[in-house]
């Protein structure tokens, strides 16, 4: 049985782990956002500054901190019922912020719908790229030059990456709310449907919620997310080979 300050360690080691994972995922996805957005014809989030790979532009380190102790917390009280991974995740989508949103007038786009579908899909993209980055890291960096213990701390934060951007980068395309991919409904849907989203919109928490937490739907949601990621993986893969 593990003594408490083996546990504490253990959340350390996990944090050490994920804190440079988080990082690198939430400032590729604004970066991104702002990238595409001025693609687009709107100059907002430029002229604010997020086209920028800075992270204390993207991250909001007060919101950090409030994340920790709710994961710290939280994690204890829910142990062996939700993973760490997952609840970090929900902590997150339920407005629990360490990061600023990328501000974004959509009506300064040339073309309305385009940016609507490039900028929602930016931060899928930036997240894509981040994990072929890493992947070209695992695959190519010269290990034998390092010693063990580098190799094995690289490797645990390279897979890290990895898996959270892909992760992120999926998640964030699902058309409906409370993920990113619900404005693409503004798109895909035809007008006299729009009041449609603003009903999704308001249910959203209620709908992660059932997502996240209600047997065979979240099995079923979880199953289709890990499918998707496996795919993406793979293509990122033979990108790489």
């Amino acid at each position: 049985m593990l003594t408490i300050t083996d546990q504490i360690m253990s959340l350390l080691s996990e944090f050490a782990i994920l804190l440079p994972a988080f990082l690198l995922v939430f400032t590729f996805r604004g970066f991104f956002k702002a990238l595409f957005a001025k693609l687009m014809g709107d100059d907002t989030a430029y002229h604010d500054g997020f086209l920028t790979l800075n992270p204390l532009v993207h991250i909001d380190f007060i919101g950090l901190l409030v994340m920790l102790f709710f994961l710290f917390f939280l994690g204890g009280l829910l142990i062996g019922v939700v993973p760490k991974a997952y609840l970090f995740i929900l902590l997150i989508l339920t407005g629990a912020r360490w990061t600023y949103n990328v501000p974004i007038n959509e009506n300064n786009f040339r073309h309305y719908n385009l940016g609507i579908i490039f900028t929602t899909i930016a931060g899928s993209i930036g997240n894509f790229i981040l994990a072929l980055i890493f992947l070209y890291f695992i695959a190519y960096l010269p290990y034998n030059l390092l010693p063990d213990y580098i190799i094995i701390t690289l490797a645990e934060i390279f897979r890290m990456i990895i898996e959270l951007a892909v992760f992120f980068g999926v998640i964030d395309l699902l058309p409906i709310p409370p993920f990113d991919g619900g404005r693409l409904l503004k798109v895909i849907l035809p007008v006299y449907m729009h009041h449609f989203i603003e009903i999704l919109e308001r249910f959203s928490l209620f709908i992660l919620l059932i997502l996240f937490f209600i047997p065979v739907i979240s099995d079923i949601f979880f199953r289709i997310l890990f499918i998707l990621s496996i795919l993406v993986k793979k293509f990122l893969l033979f990108l790489v080979i």
